[in-house]
């Protein structure tokens, strides 16, 4: 490309991409991917180990008390990892750095790690869809996080734990898997308003709007991993995400817990880094603009059509969420089985070794790959006005909830076989992910036949 176009592309570029990742950022965390509990519950149950063996609740105090050492050691070395092989990587500030020579605090551990500290990160469960809710009233949403809940939040689904109290392997995963859109990468980036997001060392947010709850902790959940080398060029805040970091960190942590006998943080652990493994098998977190080439980006801002390009995606996004969202749960709420979507979740696992870096590429690239027909279906079989008129809103439009009656009633059932197809398709990819970043778990032993358990 000549030089001298660099700065004209890259303008052009600057104001496509960071209106189309505001647009994304924006989308509710409340639906499909972002229930992640619900979610990965179907692969939890084909493995029976997970639900019948159980772990001892265990404060975090008392973990970082016990391994303070052993914490030492493994953030310098995921620190060290990480600034070799993070792209863009900022290294964490020294005066946040877990050591030995300070008190092994809550506090200190959350700096260290740089995450929300304002979460109570308390013990609790929610609880799977076949167990029997306690007697003891449930916790209350604000009990768990800052932020406003959505619809499956404000859902009486929480229970808090006593120290000790013994918990299935299966609810500490599914439980911890939800917990990372509680709020624990939100206000993390320099321009924030948060003291915390001042020492952190991340920067100014590289997208999206940074005064807007949600917004900020998009570039920790999305990671464009897989950019051409002119958008590369022409928007290097792109580059700026860090879910692999994220997926390493969690992961050595959980290394960790179950090398030390603290097994039910290994598993909590395990659960906060499938999360981010999980956001990573959407289209919509892996690339900026799904089926939208650089050219077209490019042409939309010479013809002055960037905002409807950005709706349009982001309608497409919220409308597979939510249809998601509603395929799911009913199905689950019914505990249907076999249900296709369920079954596309339990039967399709992977027990191959994980290797961060090369893990988080290939599953990035398969979602890039997927991504195009998967937007394309969402265009044939939404009805046009939710995902293909660029003067509608579909966050806030209050059909959220009716959009599988929608389509059904609109486009037929033709069209939700089709959209059922295109989701069996990301959850069969998921289900072969997150059962490989499982099975890292260490689950003792079953007893030899005529042993007491």
């Amino acid at each position: 490309m000549n030089r001298m176009l660099i700065p004209l592309v890259r303008t052009a570029m600057n104001q496509a991409m960071a209106a189309a990742l505001l647009a994304v950022a924006l989308v509710s965390p409340v639906r499909a991917w972002s229930d992640h509990a619900s979610f990965v519950w179907p692969l939890l149950r084909s493995q029976p180990e997970l639900i019948h063996q159980t772990v001892a609740a265990e404060p975090l105090g008392a973990f970082l008390a016990a391994q303070q050492t052993g914490i030492t050691e493994t953030l310098e070395a995921v620190e060290s990892w990480s600034v070799a092989t993070i792209e863009h990587y900022p290294p964490t500030p020294e005066e946040l750095r877990w050591g030995t020579d300070h008190a092994p605090t809550t506090e200190r551990f959350f700096a260290a790690i740089r995450v929300n500290p304002m979460l109570p990160y308390r013990l609790y469960v929610d609880l799977s869809p076949e167990r029997a809710q306690p007697e003891q009233p449930p916790l209350a949403w604000y009990e768990l996080s800052f932020l406003g809940g959505g619809t499956s939040q404000l859902a009486a689904r929480y229970w808090a734990l006593a120290p000790g109290e013994p918990v299935s392997i299966a609810e500490v995963i599914a439980s911890a898997n939800d917990e990372p859109d509680f709020g624990m990468d939100i206000g993390l980036f320099a321009d924030n308003g948060t003291d915390f997001g001042q020492r952190y060392g991340f920067g100014i947010q590289p997208f999206g709007n940074p005064n807007l709850e949600y917004s900020s902790q998009a570039p920790f959940h999305m990671g464009f991993y897989h950019l051409d080398w002119l958008t590369r060029t022409a928007q290097p805040s792109l580059l700026r995400t860090y879910p692999l970091w994220r997926i390493a960190l969690f992961g050595e942590l959980a290394e960790l817990a179950f090398s030390t006998g603290h097994d039910y943080w290994g598993w909590r652990f395990l659960g906060w880094g499938l999360h981010y493994v999980g956001d990573l098998t959407q289209p919509y977190h892996a690339i900026p603009l799904p089926g939208v080439d650089t050219v077209d980006a490019l042409w939309s801002v010479v013809q002055g059509k960037t905002g409807e390009l950005v709706q349009l995606v982001s309608n497409r996004h919220g409308v597979i969420e939510s249809y998601q969202y509603q395929r799911l749960t009913r199905a689950l709420e019914a505990r249907q089985w076999s249900a296709p979507l369920l079954k596309a979740i339990s039967d399709n696992p992977d027990a191959t070794a994980v290797e961060y870096e090369s893990f988080v590429m290939a599953l990035t690239a398969d979602s890039v790959e997927a991504a195009a027909e998967f937007d394309a279906a969402i265009e044939r079989n939404v009805p046009s006005r939710f995902v293909s008129d660029p003067d509608f809103e579909w966050t806030g439009s209050g059909f959220e909830r009716s959009i599988v009656q929608r389509v059904a009633d609109e486009q037929g059932e033709p069209a939700i076989a089709e959209l059922d197809a295109a989701v069996i398709l990301q959850l069969a990819r998921f289900s072969a992910v997150a059962s490989r970043w499982i099975s890292r778990g260490r689950v003792a032993a079953p007893p030899l036949q005529g042993d007491s358990p």
